[in-house]
């Protein structure tokens, strides 16, 4: 049976129907926000839900630039008790006093989306104030996955709300097929369903937005009752209307340029494809995982290669997926390396290219406007989708030049604004390293300055100098190598990564590894181990593939060794952060005391808090919490103060237990790092000079910001930019105790910025 499960004290539906009957509501309303000041009211859209023409990705997006009221809902308190009411889409602009109202608090969910549909009907909400309960739902717990309201509602309150399709019969039409959401509509509905169902939402969004206030209010960020709710209202609350900004604005795109490169991926498909069907023998579809598992694992009498199946797929085939062909490509398998490029370039044109062009030629002006999630990563980072401009190709990898495609309007330039090594100056800041923290205050190249440390002969100096060089020799070559190396183990280590992945992300000479390799036969039972782990872990592999790997990531560890020992305290830090995690706890606590072991006196004391200036361990009282979560965690803070709570920190598991390490360690770093671009775009769409100087933010992609600007004003606004980068939570409150230099461009294309 379809429907809602019943609810104990929900409120009876009521309907605003007659241009009476909206004035004497819109009476009340206006004098709920004089009467009760900050009082949140529930509300939400229900909208012609039009959906793009065209798939992109996996999903068929609403179209949020041209989307408009249908019904609409609102809920509060009235004389302390809930009430709901349901609205028809021609009294909208009639509440305008109330939905423009600068003392009015509105619940939402996916303000974003609200926001986009009042703007197209000529009614501003981000005059009043937005709590997102989307953005909410973000600090509150970062590893949920499905943030939808009807989960999180039913969840954290109780309430069960009817699935949108399950409205129509169970989601199937006349003719008993399932109906397809974009091709229904609420006008479809009895009217009596129409205003239970709309109604509903605006009442899961006021109660499940307190809920989540309470929970927030108890989560403290720090020992002076600063808290994660006012960490909200001081950040997050604002970023949602930055992002929906952004999204309105949108990037124009060059689509001849688009079009340009598809005939040369078109032919380098075709020259893989030839390659493939000569070594195979017979033609085989590159994109069907049957033939590709047939010609790997199908036995060698019928034309296959006789490989062992690495893993099975849910059909009981086997798997021929990316980790299947990088196994493939460790034993030297050439051809799995160019099915790997084909699929890349597969990807490449249908998610870059044609994607771009449909999206860019539906746009009425022909620019691309991605959806930005607030809350996208667990670190705190945004994601985007329609499209994923957050997953372009980095301009180290962009052999398309996708990013070429990102112009200027007529009249504008843009300013393309890249944090110098972010992420290398939050970890000096919170490793108090001395030797790191002295190289950045002289201003000198990190990665540079490593090399020079590390390597007996060689000066900080020539290693500048062989990476400036346009004609390097071979010394200033080499120099570059181990620029590169030093780069890839430094930004491993903070993202976690181990010798097995760094050792394929640095260029390691073959004399080298076999230099190493005849040490390793000589060394004993210890290596012959971890070359038969390496074999069970890849069954592909050979014993002397194995043992040629396990070289390698043997010298990839001498390397880590090296940096450790250049700098002491990164080392000492990144060991400290997963004990903290480990140690620190917030949850609401149910039955007897849990104990721990004092990492200082190794007594067994209730739990405490860490000095984080001294790493000293305090003793105190078991914490008694009202955050929401039941389950006992261990957890860890960005810059800012927010969490990122990791139950599997103390793990039987080695495998579960060495990934929350490396996420600990990861998410104070790159979630800092979230922190500080944050509060910069806050600091750059608050700013009234770029505001009269008409600079714009556009896009951004981890520690990048585009902005478009007049030409007339762009080199005013290039310094002003700079200087919020620079000091983002404002000159004399710095974020770090090392500077922030930011690097600025003034641009056509965006990919002209790192060209």
């Amino acid at each position: 049976m379809s429907g809602r499960t019943l609810n104990i004290g929900v409120p009876v539906p009521e309907y605003i129907e007659t241009d009476e009957q909206a004035e004497k509501f819109l009476c009340l309303c206006l004098r709920k926000i004089e009467q009760d000041k900050g009082d949140l009211i529930g509300f939400d859209t229900e909208t012609t839900g039009k959906k793009l023409p065209f798939t992109v990705g996996t999903r068929k997006p609403l179209d949020w630039m041209s989307d408009t009221v249908t019904f609409w809902s609102l809920s509060f308190k009235d004389r302390g008790q809930y009430r709901r009411w349901c609205l028809r889409g021609e009294h909208f602009r009639y509440f305008a006093p109330l939905l423009e109202n600068p003392d009015a608090w509105f619940a939402c969910w996916n303000a974003k989306y609200d926001a986009h549909v009042s703007w197209n009907m000529a009614i501003n909400i981000w005059n009043a104030h937005i709590v997102d309960g989307l953005a909410l739902a973000g600090l509150h717990d970062e590893n949920k996955q499905i943030r939808g309201l009807k989960s999180c509602a039913a969840q954290w309150c109780g309430l069960h709300m009817t699935p949108f399709l399950d409205l129509f019969s169970g989601g199937l039409d006349a003719n008993n097929k399932k109906i397809k959401e974009y091709e229904t509509s609420l006008y479809d509905l009895p009217i009596n369903k129409v205003i239970d169902y709309a109604s509903y939402d605006a009442y899961a969004h006021l109660r499940t937005v307190e809920w989540l206030i309470e929970k927030l209010s108890a989560a403290p960020v720090d020992n002076k009752g600063y808290n994660l709710w006012k960490y909200f209202l001081d950040m997050e609350i604002d970023i949602t209307k930055v992002l929906w900004r952004m999204e309105r604005r949108g990037i124009p795109v060059d689509i001849e340029y688009l079009q340009s490169k598809i005939p040369v991926i078109d032919a380098e498909i075709g020259e893989l494809e030839r390659e493939v069907n000569r070594v195979r023998g017979k033609p085989i579809n590159l994109q069907s995982p049957p033939q590709l598992a047939e010609f790997f694992f199908g036995p060698k009498d019928q034309g296959g290669l006789g490989l062992k199946p690495v893993k099975m797929t849910a059909g009981n085939r086997p798997s021929v997926d990316e980790e299947v062909m990088d196994l493939l490509v460790a034993i030297g398998q050439d051809v799995a390396k160019q099915i790997l490029r084909c699929r890349k370039l597969h990807k490449t044109k249908s998610t870059y290219l044609t994607t771009l062009m449909d999206l860019s030629n539906y746009f009425e002006d022909h620019r691309i406007h991605p959806n930005f999630n607030q809350f996208g990563a667990r670190t705190g980072r945004f994601s985007t989708d329609v499209p994923n401009s957050q997953n372009f190709p980095t301009p180290d990898h962009d052999e398309f030049g996708i990013r070429m495609a990102f112009i200027a309007p007529p009249g504008f330039r843009l300013i393309v604004a890249d944090y110098e090594q972010l992420e290398m100056r939050i970890m000096a800041h919170m490793s108090g390293d001395k030797a790191m923290i002295q190289a950045i205050l002289e201003g000198r190249d990190l990665h540079s300055f490593t090399v020079a440390r590390m390597t007996p002969g060689v000066t900080y100096e020539e290693v500048v100098a062989a990476k400036k060089t346009k004609t390097p020799d071979e010394r200033q070559k080499w120099l570059r190598r181990l620029r590169q190396d030093m780069k890839a183990v430094g930004f491993g280590i903070i993202f976690g990564a181990g010798p097995g992945k760094i050792s394929t992300e640095i260029d390691i000479p073959d004399e080298d590894v076999e230099v190493r390799l005849q040490e390793l036969l000589s060394d004993g039972p210890r290596i012959v181990k971890r070359v038969k782990r390496k074999i069970k872990n890849n069954p592909l592999l050979t014993e002397e593939k194995a043992w040629w790997l396990t070289a390698k990531e043997s010298i990839a560890s001498d390397k880590i060794r090296a940096y450790f020992d250049t700098f002491p305290d990164v080392e000492r830090y990144m060991k400290a952060i997963p004990e903290r995690c480990r140690h620190l706890r917030l949850y609401d606590f149910q039955g007897k005391p849990r104990y721990a072991t004092d990492p200082v006196t190794q007594q067994q004391n209730p739990l405490g808090e860490y000095d984080w200036d001294t790493d000293v361990w305090i003793p105190g009282s078991v914490p008694l919490t009202r955050t929401g979560h039941t389950k006992e965690f261990g957890f860890v803070q960005t810059l800012v103060g927010r969490y990122r709570r990791l139950e599997d920190i103390d793990h039987s598991n080695y495998a579960f237990k060495s990934e929350a390490e490396r996420q600990a360690n990861n998410t104070t770093i790159q979630g800092s790092a979230a922190d500080i671009i944050k509060a910069a775009m806050l600091r750059i769409e608050n700013n009234q000079k770029l505001n009269e100087f008409g600079a714009e933010i556009v896009n951004q992609v981890h520690d990048e910001l585009v902005i478009t600007c007049p030409i007339e004003t762009i080199d005013l606004a290039s310094e002003e930019i700079k200087e919020c980068m620079e000091h983002p939570f404002a000159r004399g409150q710095e974020a770090l105790n090392v500077p922030l230099p930011v690097d600025l461009k003034q641009v056509d294309r965006w990919g002209e910025a790192k060209a």
